[in-house]
């Protein structure tokens, strides 16, 4: 590995405010790496083929494949110590077996935010992918094994975390409270009868896709996702935040799980094993298995605004130091970077 001068690193993926890998590319620079941004989002938009409202699935490709290029355009034009993908789902393994042959004894590895198993976030080109990788790193300790039986090379166990430019204390008091609960999240069929059970609560909603909801009563909805700032101001509006863990996440964790204790503020959390690692369940956090215990905790912190200031500060404190420079320092360490 190179050695001479200040490190290089070139992440691959989507750059915009509130994006991972822009808070990855922040946390490099932060500990003194030089970081190129190759936004694979914003190349595949100006290609001309971009454009056809109609582009199918082989267009698509033959986008990705053009992008794939530039890609190693820029690794060769960069020399950069490491390569860094977030998620890859339409590179081609033939576009990575190049970049690696460029790279030599650089390392090639990838991070994916989902599972490459998770149906609606997989693609074919995904899976036959992760042997061309020199390492990849994954949030969720039930996916090691998987990632080894599909020929991984190395596979690292790296969780999420948060970004301190987007994710911090709210500057805000008990008069700005207007809510007894605030999600912020996607929905899901599963999500919509779940906090659905809240009837009776003043509860705000915010995420793509509710407009599909049946069970949740429409004034809870008040926008569209919100991401960094934006959705860091929302949670400041609420006595707690809820967390529902996804099926991929079961057991594990997801980027709330970091990012509501960031900004000190209590967080109720689907039950799992490695939430527990981090936090204390009642003092810490407060969980929920069932939707009757879901109702039941949102409602203890609504009524118990003493109880739930203090789960925010414990956790807040508990995750101080979790912020993604210090994974940027894990990944490059596994990685043998001195």
């Amino acid at each position: 590995m190179k050695v001479e001068g200040k490190r290089k690193v070139l992440i691959c993926g989507a750059f915009w405010h509130g994006s991972l890998e822009e808070s990855y590319a922040r946390a490099f620079e932060s500990i003194g790496w030089n970081v190129v941004r190759f936004d694979w989002e914003q190349y595949g938009r100006t290609h001309p083929l971009a454009t056809m409202m109609f582009a199918d699935k082989f267009l698509r490709m033959k986008i990705a494949d053009r992008v794939g290029k530039r890609l190693t355009t820029a690794i060769e034009e960069t020399n950069p110590d490491l390569v860094l993908v977030i998620k890859g789902r339409r590179i081609a393994p033939e576009i990575l077996s190049n970049a690696k042959r460029i790279l030599r004894e650089s390392p090639l590895v990838n991070f994916n935010p989902d599972s490459p198993w998770e149906p609606a976030n997989s693609s074919r080109r995904l899976l036959e992918s992760i042997p061309m990788y020199d390492a990849h790193f994954t949030w969720n300790k039930q996916l090691l094994p998987r990632f080894q039986n599909a020929n991984a090379k190395k596979v690292f166990y790296l969780p999420f975390a948060y970004d301190p430019v987007l994710h911090h204390p709210l500057k805000t008091g008990p008069s700005n409270v207007e809510y007894d609960a605030i999600f912020v999240g996607t929905y899901t069929p599963e999500r919509d009868k779940l906090l659905a059970t809240l009837l009776g609560c003043t509860i705000c909603i915010v995420g793509n896709g509710w407009n599909r909801s049946a069970h949740v009563p429409k004034d809870w909805i008040r926008s569209d996702a919100l991401y960094g700032e934006d959705a860091t101001r929302v949670l400041g509006m609420g006595v707690c935040s809820i967390n529902i863990l996804r099926e991929q996440n079961a057991g594990s964790h997801n980027m709330r799980t970091f990012e509501i204790p960031a900004t000190a503020r209590a967080m109720l959390t689907t039950r799992s094993e490695e939430q527990s690692e981090w936090f204390a369940e009642g003092t810490d956090m407060e969980c929920f298995a069932t939707p009757e215990e879901f109702s039941m905790k949102v409602r203890l912190l609504a009524s118990d605004r003493a109880h739930a200031e203090s789960i925010a500060k414990n956790g807040h404190e508990r995750i101080r130091e979790e912020t993604y420079a210090k994974r940027a320092r894990t990944m490059i360490s596994l990685l043998g970077f001195a």
